[in-house]
């Protein structure tokens, strides 16, 4: 979720990947032709991933976008779905596995609908800032070609003025 503060030394040559807790780790230019067939036979394991997890990432976790909204829509329907199912059939145990069922599946659609909201904000925004910026070019460009016109003008005028005879 946040980078890793444990190893905040600067390091301008260090990619830091901020999703994670854990730097991406680049192979020298020597390392790097051996490395590159280790890289493609190493596969990720699960235990892997779960090493990579830590309990930070647990205790932010309010701290991530549209993680409230998917909690609650989650919380919701689980709630819902697990009620329904309940007085429908009256088993307990199985209104109970549809209500986490559903509770998962909501969480999910949830969330990932707001990260596609999200995403779509962000394109528009840098779309309407391409556009605004544009628009200032546009402007700044005008009135440059404006005030050279002025500048045009004023000089005529002035040449105007002058006399056409000239003693000395």
């Amino acid at each position: 979720m946040a980078p890793n503060v444990e190893n905040a030394q600067a390091n301008p040559n260090q990619k830091t990947l901020h999703v994670w807790s854990k730097a991406i780790e680049e192979p020298d230019e020597s390392q790097s032709q051996g490395a590159d067939k280790k890289a493609n036979s190493a596969r990720p394991t699960i235990s892997g991933a779960v090493s990579m997890i830590k309990t930070e990432d647990f205790t932010n976790v309010h701290n991530t976008p549209c993680a409230r909204q998917g909690f609650l829509t989650g919380i919701a329907a689980g709630t819902g779905i697990g009620g329904l199912r309940f007085v429908l059939s009256g088993n307990a145990v199985k209104a109970a596995n549809w209500a986490v069922g559903m509770f998962i599946l909501g969480s999910t659609a949830s969330y990932e609908y707001c990260q596609y909201l999200r995403r779509a904000e962000r394109i528009q925004m840098k779309r309407h800032i391409e556009v605004v910026s544009e628009n200032r070019r546009e402007q700044a460009r005008k009135a440059d070609k404006e005030k050279k016109e002025q500048m045009r003008l004023e000089q005529e005028r002035i040449a105007a003025q002058r006399p056409w005879y000239k003693f000395w």
